[in-house]
């Protein structure tokens, strides 16, 4: 493990990994919680990072260091991953009834022999 300095609060630390304390972690993890529940109930906001602090009531620092790590930008390509899944699923909807549609249109013909069929001729 190396040591690095925390890139949010200036701690020395032992990490092999990210370069933010644990401590900081941690507290940044409720930060981005409280900030994506306040976003998800406001949909309509267009907020910068000094008023989505506020409204939070939290650092705008922290904001800032969340957008810095595109924490907030990985929502929404979730959310879009989600609405082309749904897509997808409708498509797939739609073509299991186009086949379900063919099969039953097919049970439906006529059932003939094998004779008949081959032959034309029916078994008497």
């Amino acid at each position: 493990m190396e040591m690095h300095q925390c890139q949010v609060c200036g701690k020395l630390f032992a990490s092999s990994g990210p370069r933010i304390c644990p401590a900081c972690i941690k507290r940044l993890d409720r930060v981005y919680e409280k900030a994506r529940g306040y976003l998800r109930d406001n949909p309509n906001a267009n907020l910068n990072a000094k008023e989505l602090a506020e409204a939070i009531d939290e650092d705008v620092l922290d904001i800032e260091v969340l957008i810095a790590e595109g924490r907030f930008e990985r929502d929404l390509s979730s959310d879009l991953e989600d609405i082309r899944r749904q897509q997808l699923l409708s498509e797939f909807q739609k073509s299991l009834s186009k086949t379900e549609a063919a099969l039953k249109a097919q049970q439906e013909q006529k059932r003939t022999t094998y004779g008949k069929d081959r032959h034309g001729k029916g078994i008497a």
